[in-house]
């Protein structure tokens, strides 16, 4: 639900229905040869600009203003091109895009980061990176692919921090908080395709393992019920930038503890670190990777926990805000120096796995079943819809909302 605190202004009547400015796409003035790998045809990449980028702090969902929601008066839309692709707000400044699909990613700058437009918070996922140019040692430039959340830093590398799990193509090696350890028994380049798989735990079960946490180390019981539900607030107001609707929103930003172990070294050092991880990680989550189908290992279990506290906003006021429900797992790909690669979302896979099919073929829709990225954006959407209609409901039953309150969150937001 949306925080009762929170007004928001009234739209103007030419703004209800408008069609949504696009981006500027912007050729890139350095050539980066590469060709559809259907058509063998050469591809045009681009610099995308009129439009905010996420920074640290706030984050940016384009948006329009609707009668349908006497309260809200606004609500979440997307723009093409349609459908699971790079989120052109959540990428690096530096980083150049496909027009077409929105899906092939590309830099001549150092590492640099491309998130995708949906993500994960339970269940198991699949999707497929695909590579066009890769590998340093053949001079075609570096590509990292895997899975990171918002916090992580898009002028970096998957697997710079603590909050993105990758494999380096040069090495075939598998990166966590900048710590590179031997995985794949070769590297892989140009023509390859990894896939990703993720499992993570119920929704249900992380917030009832949170709160078992928080009860025993108060010393109280930690019997939970099994209808935990998570609390949903989405703290964003409605900015115009050029011409444009946008949701303004807080960030969640990196915890000073796991910036802290950037900076760890020495053995012990690391040693301790695996503990801490392992311990703070989810119980029942991991990724595993497939080359061109075949499994390669599972380079990552007991992955980091997601939801408050583990993610915090940046903002004293938007500690107010608890789990947005953008809060989880991206597929995500980083490019340096020419690398090129491309997102599949599915379902048609160039390499769906075997050990995966028969879990995928399940008629069920329970968090067993292996599923594509494709079915999470459409999913993504309707969970959106819902909680419009929640903020709608929340808006209508919390109209005593004080002047101060406003007044305070305004002065937040300004700085």
């Amino acid at each position: 639900m949306s925080p009762a605190y929170l007004k928001l202004p009234t739209y103007r009547p030419g703004e209800v229905d408008a069609i949504p400015r696009l981006p500027l796409y912007l050729p890139s003035p350095v050539h980066i040869d590469i060709k559809d790998p259907i058509t063998d045809q050469p591809i045009e990449l681009y610099f995308t600009e009129d439009h905010p980028f996420n920074r640290r702090g706030f984050r940016y969902v384009p948006c329009e203003a609707t009668p349908l929601f006497s309260k809200l008066k606004y609500t979440q839309i997307e723009i093409p091109p349609y459908g699971p692709r790079v989120n052109i707000e959540d990428i690096s400044m530096q980083i150049l895009v496909d027009r077409e699909t929105g899906t092939i990613v590309s830099t001549d700058k150092g590492h640099r980061m491309a998130r995708a437009n949906v993500g994960v918070r339970e269940g198991k996922w699949y999707w497929e990176c695909k590579i066009l140019k890769g590998n340093l040692f053949n001079g075609d430039g570096n590509v990292r692919a895997g899975w990171t959340r918002r916090e992580a830093s898009l002028e970096t590398p998957v697997g710079f921090d603590a909050y993105g799990y990758g494999v380096r193509d040069v090495t075939g090696q598998k990166f966590h908080i900048s710590r590179g350890t031997d995985f794949m028994p070769e590297p892989f380049q140009a023509g390859d395709v990894i896939g990703f798989y993720i499992s993570l735990p119920s929704i249900s079960y992380q917030l009832d393992e949170a709160s078992s946490k928080s009860k025993s180390s108060l010393g109280l019981s930690t019997e939970t019920g099994n209808d935990v539900v998570p609390n949903i607030i989405r703290d964003r107001i409605p900015i115009k930038y050029k011409g444009q609707l946008y949701f303004e929103q807080f960030e969640y930003v990196p915890a000073k503890e796991f910036q802290d172990m950037l900076n760890q070294s020495s053995s012990d050092d690391v040693a301790m670190r695996e503990t801490l991880l392992k311990e703070k990680g989810l119980l029942n989550s991991s990724i595993k990777v497939y080359k061109n189908g075949k499994f390669m290992g599972t380079p990552f279990e007991y992955l980091l926990p997601f939801l408050p506290p583990h993610s915090a906003p940046l903002s004293s006021m938007a500690a107010r805000v608890v789990d947005d429900n953008s809060l989880g797992y991206y597929p995500s790909i980083s490019v340096y120096g020419g690398g090129a690669a491309q997102f599949n979302f599915g379902p048609n896979f160039d390499f769906f796995p075997e050990d995966l099919k028969q879990e995928a073929s399940s008629e069920t829709l329970d968090t067993n079943k292996v599923r594509s990225m494709s079915e999470r954006y459409e999913e993504q959407i309707a969970e959106d819809v819902v909680w419009d209609i929640v903020d709608e409901i929340d808006f209508t039953f919390n109209l005593d909302d004080s002047d101060d309150d406003d007044e305070d969150y305004k002065s937040e937001r300004n700085g």
